[in-house]
């Protein structure tokens, strides 16, 4: 959408522009200039431009000007300025009366300004009007890092670029893998498209570079259901080396104006900034966030200070959350090099519950993930199990010869007690990952009493000594399988033997293999308990 001939005449510059005639008409849009210096030289507009002319084509070619108002392309344009004072002395009443009566505007232009004085002073009106247009700036982030303020941004923009150009407009966030749209017209233009086509064409495109510097294309489909080709113009945001969105604007089957290209030059110029800001924040905010989390797990914080922290954060002080830790397990790698695929990863995994992340040494890492208090503790425990093994996944996908294991202290609590879950996570990788060799995702809850004790690995080895016999020899599998069952059993043979489908005489016999390789009684109650323990780890 361009300048409408009123606004023009209201700026200083045009003030002396008289109007003759067609005044019904000052609302119609400027969307471009054209000059009338060729006998068929209006054949060559495209409508809604302002023509301006000095009047002399119509001084040498007398008839020109009545010929001119009964074509078709007359009809179409904004409005007509000429210089009255230089070759037109004067402008018959009946041809006055086809401004009047199409509503067209007849400008008296004055002899100074130049063509180029003109185009440049409509330029700035419209690149002007256009900055007015997008404001975004009322719109108050809570903190720095709030995400809810640069998306409602991205929507005024989108929005605002649509009600401009009369054109849907599209952002697609690369890392979040999320799409923000100007309105359901984007969508409903797409027809058959899937949103990678829109940058990458499956289809047989033709491409004009629009912006070589923006690398802004118009992609157009040449297609039998159109009568005219389909297109869209995308335009790359980057920051840094990196791709960050695709912006991009559906034409259909109609092209944008040259003024609207203004509108979406400073529509990318606003989502460049923004992205160039989100990306500052993010640093800014990762950084307070690791030393915030360092230092409540040091126990440097009081809570007083904890709420201040939290709150310059952009944390809610008054809402519970869940605490996960991920730990990579193999030395030859090092998480700690990998943050902006963790921080990609995050965006586009569980982005839906606003976690936030910090590493706590090379290799692990914690999340903050806000309690859904709308839905119960089942659900909300559900949702995280899938966004981290979705996270998980992405990562390793990422990060070559990972291995990933993560920890959730599945009790939610509030801000203050960080400390608390954090150490809930680390007890639950460290008895976990003896426990559940085999799992990669572990809850404090699946630990049961284990919970509680403090036991390292050489510990373990240390009181495995007495059964080793029974440990290193695959073929006594059996027989451990038989002890932890008995013991469970509170050294009931009859019940062993129903609980393992064997007859009672094998349990007896296999108790007595077991008594005599291992120098252990098992009638003490102390050893029975070492032993359970034991071969719960086991």
């Amino acid at each position: 959408m361009g300048l409408t001939i009123r606004e023009m005449l209201e700026a200083d510059f045009f003030k002396d522009f008289q109007v003759i005639a067609g005044k019904e008409g000052l609302d119609n849009q400027i969307q471009g200039i054209a000059i009338l210096d060729a006998p068929d030289g209006f054949n060559w507009t495209k409508g809604k431009e302002l023509v301006i002319t000095s009047g002399y084509v119509f001084h040498q070619h007398p008839h020109l000007f009545e010929s001119y108002i009964n074509t078709d392309v007359f009809r179409d344009i904004s409005g007509m300025g000429i210089k009255m004072d230089r070759y037109l002395n004067t402008i018959p009443d009946h041809i006055i009366d086809v401004f009047n009566d199409q509503n067209i505007p007849l400008i008296n232009v004055p002899v100074s300004p130049s063509w180029m004085d003109i185009m440049n002073q409509l330029n700035v009106l419209v690149m002007n009007k256009n900055i007015r247009q997008f404001r975004i700036g009322n719109i108050k982030p809570k903190s720095f890092s709030d995400i809810t303020y640069q998306e409602r941004k991205i929507n005024k923009i989108l929005s605002q670029i649509e009600d401009e150009m009369d054109f849907p407009a599209m952002l697609y966030d690369v890392f979040k893998e999320k799409a923000y749209y100007s309105s359901s017209s984007f969508i409903e233009l797409m027809e058959d498209m899937v949103l990678e086509d829109l940058w990458n064409p499956s289809m047989e495109v033709t491409q004009e570079v629009l912006c070589d510097n923006l690398k802004m294309i118009r992609y157009r489909v040449h297609d039998d259901r159109y009568e005219k080709p389909y297109s869209w113009i995308i335009v790359p945001i980057t920051v840094g080396d990196k791709l960050r969105a695709y912006f991009v604007i559906v034409e259909a089957v109609g092209l944008i104006d040259y003024f609207e290209q203004f509108t979406l030059r400073i529509g990318f110029l606003l989502i460049q900034s923004l992205y160039e800001q989100i990306l500052v924040a993010q640093s800014i905010g990762d950084i307070g966030f690791e030393k915030f989390i360092s230092d409540i797990i040091s126990n440097n914080l009081s809570e007083e200070t904890i709420s201040k922290r939290a709150t310059d954060l952009g944390i809610d002080i008054n809402m519970n959350y869940y605490l996960v830790m991920m730990r990579q397990e193999k030395k030859e790698v090092h998480l700690a090099n990998y943050k902006s695929e963790l921080r990609q990863a995050i965006n586009s995994s569980i982005s839906d519950i606003d976690a936030r992340m910090a590493m706590v040494d090379d290799n692990s890492c914690v999340f903050l993930l806000p309690a859904d208090n709308r839905v119960s503790d089942e659900e909300n425990l559900k949702q995280i199990k899938k966004s981290s093994l979705i996270f998980k996944k992405r990562i390793q996908s990422k990060i070559q010869n990972s291995n990933l294991i993560l920890g959730l202290s599945d009790s939610e609590g509030a801000i203050f007690e960080i400390k608390r879950n954090y150490d809930r996570c680390e007890q639950t990788l460290r008895i976990g990952r003896i426990l559940y060799p085999e799992k990669n995702y572990i809850k404090y809850s699946d630990l049961g009493v284990l919970a509680w004790m403090d036991i390292n690995e050489d510990e373990l080895e240390m009181i495995a000594k007495d059964i080793k016999i029974l440990i290193e020899n695959p073929e006594h599998r059996e027989l451990i399988e038989t002890l932890k069952t008995y013991l469970q059993c509170n050294m009931n043979y009859s019940l062993t033997a129903k609980q393992l489908y064997i007859h009672i005489n094998t349990v007896r016999k296999r108790i007595e293999e077991i008594n005599d390789l291992v120098d252990l009684d098992i009638e003490d109650p102390m050893n029975r308990l070492k032993l359970e323990i034991l071969l719960m780890f086991i």
